[in-house]
């Protein structure tokens, strides 16, 4: 079974409730936040290997290409473009799809390997199993590419734990469509709420089986409020407090320091794991 813990905008405590539901579970973990990953923060596994990962992009051949400009029209993604007779390519745009050399009628394009990233694994003492980490080459905007790369790399037979990046993007989406089951952290703020229920209506739309967990509540009054007429209500409401806090600052996991986080998570995530 796969579990892919995401929210609608960063800082909500996605990565920190992550990182419990793998140590309860002892999960396999996949940190797919790729422009960000600080997972290991808290799991500190003991990394055994780097794999790189690359992603084809067109390489044109000066003696063939005539400046038809084809290729930059059919191409989907604006990746493309010529300037008088000559083709140019814009690489982190490029998404490798192979379609600018099929419509070259000169077989002017070939493509070669470019750097997208690597993917760290090592073993984590904390949760008794295997993380995994993606790291982007800093300033590509392949993010959805590696994150999907990974993706290939789980096995939909063990219990997994992914760590998919915040937000409603591209990337965000692709750490969602494995999941059997979505665990939607929420900050109950304002802006939480409202981020919260654009991410909620893309699982929804996806057929996703999911849990709201409310994260640095100030109470359980607007949390209340809020799910007061929706028809999925928070399964779990964490408070804000000083120690919570502080042992993050320490890179401690929430669920082997405290009981009652243990608890909370252990029992709404094993029930979504009995009623599968």
């Amino acid at each position: 079974m796969i579990i892919s813990v995401v929210s609608g905008k960063g800082g909500a405590g996605k990565t920190t409730l992550a990182a419990s539901i793998a140590q309860i579970f002892e999960a396999e973990f996949y940190d797919l936040d790729v422009d960000a990953p600080n997972a290991e923060y808290y799991l500190q596994p003991h990394f055994s290997s780097k794999v790189p990962i690359t992603q084809p992009v067109p390489v044109f051949s000066a003696e063939r290409c005539d400046g038809c400009g084809i290729c930059t029209k059919e191409c989907r993604f604006h990746a493309l473009y010529k300037i008088l007779n000559t083709v140019y390519l814009t690489e982190p745009l490029c998404h490798g799809c192979g379609l600018c050399k099929m419509v070259c009628p000169q077989q002017a394009i070939s493509y070669q390997d470019s750097s997208v990233g690597d993917i760290r694994s090592g073993h984590s003492r904390r949760t008794n199993n295997t993380v995994h980490v993606g790291d982007l080459v800093i300033g590509s905007t392949r993010g959805t590419y590696l994150i999907s790369e990974m993706v290939k790399k789980i096995d939909p037979e063990k219990l997994s734990v992914i760590d998919g990046p915040p937000g409603n993007s591209c990337a965000a989406v692709a750490a969602i469509k494995p999941a059997d089951l979505v665990v939607l952290v929420v900050e109950p703020t304002p802006f939480g709420f409202h981020d919260m229920q654009q991410t909620e209506q893309i699982v929804q739309q996806m057929g996703k089986k999911y849990l709201i967990i409310a994260n640095k509540a100030m109470g359980d009054a607007e949390v209340d409020k809020f799910f007061r007429d929706k028809e999925k209500t928070a399964a779990l409401t964490i408070t804000l407090e000083d120690r919570y806090h502080k042992a993050n600052l320490q890179g401690e996991i929430l669920s082997q320091q405290f009981c009652e986080i243990y608890a909370g998570l252990r029992q709404v995530v094993s029930q979504e794991l009995i009623n599968r």
